[in-house]
């Protein structure tokens, strides 16, 4: 047993009994949740670390192989890296690349970037107890498809494996006359054809063509149809229908026996003993099977659609007229296995989805959640709007390829900033980026998460100018607008175009907020909201009250600085000075302030935008002052 730690916490387990390869996700690997078990051709994996971010953790870390029941075999099987010891108790090995140490159990493995496994020997007793069985979700699962308390998965009736000739006819694996001592060799027969498409990858269509060989093979059946449902109605594919013969003229499935699936949600048959009579599309049919494909990933249990089969009548064959309860249990472990296997592309599919707009951290959560998040809720968010500032300027002087790569580099900085602090990427507008923290989970530090996001911006974008420094004509600047408050948050996209996110009066001022940067001259804007989750050891100012174009009411603006920006003098001289402003009686005084400001930081927008509006004062007075400042433009 090899048990995985990470900062302390165990975050998964595994039981092996032969050589398996321990690495993070390549490519090649599918499966929703870290850590998980795949197959790489004849080498199982078992993933351990996801691709992204600052993760170092190599695709190939170690090989383990058990000796016998307390030793084992570690392998470096990375051709640089050294970060890999084992050890116990006070005895520490290292293992160099291309190395292999034999030791002892119970051992601990040290890889790189803090992961620690615990090997320990198991005994088979204290992993499966006696009659129990080691899959009872799909033990589970067979039951509601039968109908009945148990499986018996004994194939006690089977006699012959199928074979045809010219004459004579052909037989089912599973027919009527038992032969002493046949069932573990029936059963083989039938896991034979059944085995190989059980390896395809998930996506590959050799699964539904491989299941359906071993239905025709095993059962003696015509043809095998996938059949799914959608919006209420069942959809028939070619490309999911299989015929024995090509000569084969096949009918349409009938419809009463998919209906009684439908409404039953059991393993349906022809002939049976509820039936009056044939009805017209099972009149050239000597028999018949749909079993459900229920949805595993819906907890009410929706239907996919059903696993189909047949035999026609054909005089003289000596074919069965029934299904035996063997090739009905054989067909419910094939359509619980079909099941959830379209049960994992969809989790893939959604899981693609989802790595576009959230983090692992995010995504794990969302898994276990099903549909329910996208649907609409009012919650506490903070949002953040960043501009690329320069794009018209990239288009103007640079190749349009390399205007686009350059945008595209840009952005993925960006967002990769958003996803290290789980936060979620809403929407690409041109050339600004739109992110949300607060949801789909809730979490009361999302402010925080917001303003660690925008000041790592900030510091991208002095990377980023260094990276293409002599490549492009101008220099790379953002503006940043947050903003903190209630929004309705779900699917604002549609069913053709996934788009998780925001929406209403939050969100709108978060926008407008990151529109004034460029006419205060600054990185970063924040409304009062968020600039309280900033903490004491961050610089930050308010700058003024500011009533926005297009919404009501006014709001408190801060700039958050980087430690760059930041300087004490300027940020206590600036709020003594709008002191003297916001009173209202002392705009002489508080011109003289920004006026020196201006001189001793002439770069600082905001201190000339206060000098410029106590100048006005003095100069045209108006009757009633107000000390919020209305935006011209968003």
């Amino acid at each position: 047993r090899i048990d995985l730690i990470k900062d302390g916490v165990n975050v998964g387990n595994i039981l092996v009994g032969e050589y398996v390869e321990l690495g993070r996700r390549d490519k090649n690997d599918v499966g929703a949740v870290i850590p998980f078990f795949t197959q790489s051709g004849d080498v199982g994996r078992w993933v351990i670390a996801d691709t992204g971010g600052a993760n170092k953790l190599p695709r190939k870390v170690c090989g383990l192989e058990p000796i016998d029941g307390n030793r084992i075999r570690v392998s470096n099987i990375h051709s640089t890296n050294r970060e890999l010891w084992i050890q116990k108790g006070a005895s520490k090995t290292q293992i160099l690349p291309g190395e292999a140490i034999e030791h002892a159990l119970p051992s601990q493995i040290r890889l790189p970037e803090g992961f620690l496994l615990e090997v320990a020997p198991v005994e088979l007793s204290e992993i499966e107890g006696e009659n129990s069985s080691a899959h009872p979700e799909f033990d589970d699962q067979l039951k509601s498809i039968l109908g009945g308390t148990g499986t018996s998965l004994s194939f006690s009736s089977g006699s012959s494996f199928l074979s045809q000739g010219t004459t004579g006819g052909s037989h089912s694996v599973f027919s009527h006359e038992s032969e002493p001592g046949e069932n573990g060799r029936l059963l083989i027969q039938a896991m034979r054809h059944v085995i190989p498409a059980l390896q395809e990858p998930i996506y590959s269509p050799k699964y539904l063509a491989g299941i359906a060989e071993a239905v025709i093979k095993v059962m003696d059946m015509d043809r095998v149809e996938i059949i799914t449902r959608k919006d209420g109605k069942w959809i028939y594919n070619e490309e999911n229908q299989f015929l024995r013969s090509r000569s084969i003229e096949p009918e349409i499935p009938s419809r009463s026996l998919l209906e009684r699936v439908l409404t039953s949600g059991k393993l349906s048959t022809f002939p049976d003993e509820a039936d009056d009579g044939p009805s017209e599309s099972l009149m050239e049919m000597q028999s018949a099977i749909a079993s459900p494909l229920s949805d595993p990933t819906d907890d009410k249990g929706g239907l996919l659609g059903v696993l189909y089969a047949d035999r026609r009548c054909q005089m003289g064959s000596g074919r069965s007229s029934s299904i035996t309860k063997d090739e009905q249990e054989f067909i419910a472990i094939l359509s619980v296995a079909t099941a959830n296997r379209l049960g994992n592309v969809k989790k893939e599919q959604e899981l693609h989805t989802y790595q576009q707009f959230f983090s692992q951290k995010v995504i794990s959560s969302l898994l276990d959640k099903g549909d329910a998040f996208l649907d609409g809720k009012d919650t506490e968010v903070s949002v953040l709007f960043c501009d690329i500032r320069g794009f018209s300027k990239a288009t103007d002087t640079m190749e349009a390829n390399a205007a686009m790569q350059w945008l595209s580099d840009t952005l993925s900085e960006l967002s990769q900033v958003v996803l290290d602090a789980d936060g979620v990427l809403v929407d690409y507008v041109g050339d600004e980026l739109f992110a949300m923290w607060g949801a789909p989970d809730e979490d009361p530090s999302h402010g925080y998460s917001a303003i660690r996001a925008a000041i790592k911006m900030m510091e991208i974008k002095r990377l980023l100018n260094e990276r293409y420094k002599g490549k492009i004509r101008f220099k790379i600047d953002f503006g940043i607008g947050l903003n903190t408050g209630m929004a309705r948050v779900g699917n604002t996209g549609s069913r053709q175009k996934f788009k998780y996110g925001p929406m209403g009066r939050t969100v709108n001022l978060g926008s407008r907020i990151q529109g004034l940067t460029k006419q205060w001259q600054v990185s970063t804007l924040m409304a009062e909201t968020t600039a309280a989750f900033v903490p004491p050891d961050t610089p930050k100012r308010r700058l003024c009250q500011a009533k926005v174009v297009g919404l009501d009411g006014h709001v408190s603006l801060y700039q958050l600085m980087s430690q760059q920006e930041a300087n004490d003098d300027l940020i206590a001289r600036y709020a003594e000075g709008l002191a003297l402003f916001e009173s209202g009686q002392q705009f002489r005084q508080a011109a003289k302030l920004f006026g020196e400001l201006v001189q001793k930081y002439p770069d600082d927008g905001p201190s000339l935008i206060m000098l410029d509006r106590s100048v006005n004062q003095l100069v045209h007075p108006i009757g009633e002052f107000s000390p919020v400042w209305e935006a011209p433009t968003k």
